[in-house]
């Protein structure tokens, strides 16, 4: 998993959806609608201009990732899981990018006159970009060292190239908790553009390779064809 969950969030997340789970004292979607009451005013926080606002504003946001975090692992532990679930948590994750991206863009523009607050904006067209290109595209980490840190790491349950989650950390905890949200941003927007360009290439390449089997296949029909003709 990514960096960011596994270190950060699940040892809060794993304890307390055992505890909830045990006595069933919460449902899957429970929590998700946890997490987008614990997202909504990230935002407001944000905005605000003031350190304060920040790191409230990262703490809402790290306490509504964890929500986000418990409500599969409840769902799976319960049994209950559903498209209807699948949908609550997409809604979900993009309120809190919504919210955090917005909070963030009033921020800078509150702050530090001038184009800074395109900073987050760019970054929430990049995340939604990435969200909708990278489906189902990702395969198994590799590494240029044969494998061997990508194998050190999986018995630690840790990716060896960071993901969206650990992104959004930088960008909406690390960043407002020290007050570099523009640095914080930079980095966020080069890393989702990297990682979409990376996506289309892929994209690209599988295109092409389904192009040149179905063309292959048509050869071998088309000779099997004409080795049977009298």
């Amino acid at each position: 998993d990514y960096w960011w969950t596994v270190l950060a969030v699940d040892p809060i997340a794993l304890p307390l959806t055992r505890w909830l789970a045990s006595g069933r004292r919460m449902t899957a979607d429970q929590a998700t609608l946890w997490s987008v009451a614990f997202a909504v005013p990230v935002g407001f926080a944000y905005a605000t201009g003031t350190r304060l606002g920040l790191a409230a504003g990262a703490l809402l946001f790290y306490l509504a990732f964890v929500f986000d975090c418990i409500d599969g692992k409840l769902a799976r532990a319960l049994g209950t899981t559903s498209a209807r679930g699948q949908t609550l948590d997409e809604i979900a994750d993009a309120a809190r990018r919504v919210s955090a991206a917005g909070g963030l863009a009033v921020y800078l523009w509150r702050v530090s006159p001038g184009p800074g607050f395109w900073l987050a904006v760019v970054y929430l067209a990049l995340a939604f970009f990435f969200a909708q290109v990278s489906g189902g595209t990702r395969g198994e980490p590799q590494t240029g060292i044969g494998g061997r840190w990508s194998s050190a790491l999986a018995r630690r349950r840790l990716l060896p190239t960071p993901g969206t989650p650990d992104v959004g950390a930088i960008v909406f905890v690390f960043g407002p908790l020290t007050g570099l949200v523009a640095p914080a941003l930079v980095i966020g927007d080069v890393l989702l553009a990297v990682a979409s360009l990376l996506v289309l290439r892929r994209l690209l390449r599988a295109d092409r390779a389904s192009g040149r089997d179905e063309q292959t296949g048509r050869r071998e029909v088309k000779d099997g064809t004409d080795a049977a003709m009298p």
